[in-house]
C-alpha cells in the first residue's frame, strides 16, 4: 500500500518589494464580480466548520462537495486577476492550492480515483506557482536560486504539498524535482515554520523519512522534524500520522514494507485516535483521524 500522506518516496531515484501578509478574508469591494465569487468561495470552504459527525470518513463525504463547490467559485473570481489586488491574487491562487490538495487528500482516501488525485494535484500546483510568481524576484526557470524572494508561506507549503504529492506518481519527474519540494520546505521554515501547525516541518520530515538514503533521505533528521512540528502544535494530529506511517515504518518506493518502531506508531496512532478533533481545522483532524485507521490496518498486516 502506498504512503498516503507523502508519496515522494516513489521517485526512488522568496518578494522584498511587496510583503505579502494575508488575511483569513479578502475586504469586499462593492460591485465587483471577482469579489462576490469569493465571498461565495469562503462560504462554501467555511462549511467545514459547521458539519456534525462523530465518524471521519462521514465528515469528509459531508465536505467534499463543499470543497470543489470553494474551488469553483475560487476559480472564476480569478479569471481576470487584474480586477484583484496583488494581496487578494494571493489569497485566492493559496486557497485554491489548498483546497486543491485537500481533495486530493479525500480522493486519495477512496478507491480507483488516480487519474483525479493526479488532476487535482496538477491544478493545485499550479495555482501555487501562479501565486509564487506574484513576487517580483521569483523565477520559475531559475528556481533554486530565486525561491528566497518568497515570504509567503501559504505559497511555499500548498505548492510544496501538491507538487511533492504528484511527483510520487511520476517517477523521472521526482528524480528530476525533489531537491526543489524539499528546498520549498526549507523556506518555508525559514519563513515561518509556525504555519498551520508546522506543516512545513511535516513535509520535510515525511520527504526525509521516505526517500532513500542514496537520494538524501534521512530517517534521524526526518524524526527532528516531527519532533519540532509536535512543540510547535500537539493538537494538530496530521503531525502524529505523519510522523508514525514516515518514520514509524520502512519504505521501500513509495511502499510501507516493514517496521521500524513500533512502539512509536502505537503511541502516535493512539493518540490520534483518542484526541478531540478540536474546533481550529477540523478538516486536517478529520482526515488525520481517517488515515489512523488505515495505518492501524497496515500495522496489523505487517505484524503477521
Amino acid at each position: 500500500m502506498r504512503s498516503r500522506y507523502f508519496y515522494l518516496a516513489v521517485s526512488c531515484l522568496t518578494f522584498c518589494s511587496i510583503l505579502l501578509t494575508l488575511p483569513f478574508a479578502v475586504p469586499l469591494v462593492s460591485g465587483n464580480p471577482a469579489t462576490q465569487s469569493i465571498a461565495q468561495g469562503d462560504q462554501a470552504y467555511n462549511q467545514r466548520f459547521d458539519i456534525e459527525t462523530d465518524k471521519p470518513m462521514e465528515f469528509l463525504k459531508a465536505y467534499k462537495p463543499h470543497i470543489e463547490r470553494a474551488i469553483g467559485y475560487y476559480a472564476i473570481s480569478i479569471q481576470d486577476p487584474s480586477t484583484l489586488s496583488i494581496q487578494s491574487q494571493a489569497y485566492v491562487y493559496n486557497r485554491l492550492a489548498q483546497l486543491n490538495y485537500e481533495l486530493a487528500k479525500v480522493l486519495i482516501l477512496e478507491e480507483g480515483k488516480e487519474q483525479e488525485i493526479t488532476d487535482a494535484l496538477v491544478q493545485g500546483k499550479e495555482y501555487g506557482f501562479m501565486s509564487l510568481e506574484l513576487h517580483s524576484g521569483f523565477d520559475r526557470e531559475r528556481f533554486i536560486d530565486t525561491l528566497n524572494w518568497v515570504k509567503d508561506v501559504a505559497a511555499l507549503v500548498w505548492t510544496a504539498d501538491c507538487w511533492g504529492t504528484w511527483l510520487g506518481y511520476n517517477p523521472i519527474e521526482g528524480f528530476l524535482n525533489l531537491s526543489k519540494v524539499k528546498k520549498m520546505y526549507e523556506q518555508a521554515i525559514a519563513v515561518d515554520e509556525c504555519f498551520w501547525g508546522g506543516s512545513s516541518h511535516i513535509g520535510l520530515g515525511a520527504l526525509l523519512g521516505t526517500t532513500p538514503s542514496m537520494l538524501g533521505g534521512n530517517p534521524q533528521e526526518a524524526q527532528e522534524q516531527f519532533k519540532r512540528a509536535l512543540e510547535i502544535d500537539p493538537d494538530y494530529l496530521p503531525t502524529s500520522v505523519v510522523y508514525a506511517e514516515s518514520y514509524g515504518f520502512t519504505h521501500s518506493l513509495g511502499t510501507r514494507n516493514g517496521i521500524r518502531n513500533r512502539q512509536l506508531i502505537e503511541e502516535r496512532l493512539t493518540f490520534v485516535t483518542e484526541a478531540p478533533v478540536g474546533e481550529e481545522r477540523p478538516f486536517w483532524n478529520w482526515e488525520a483521524k481517517a488515515e489512523a485507521e488505515l495505518l492501524w490496518l497496515e500495522l496489523e498486516r505487517l505484524s503477521r
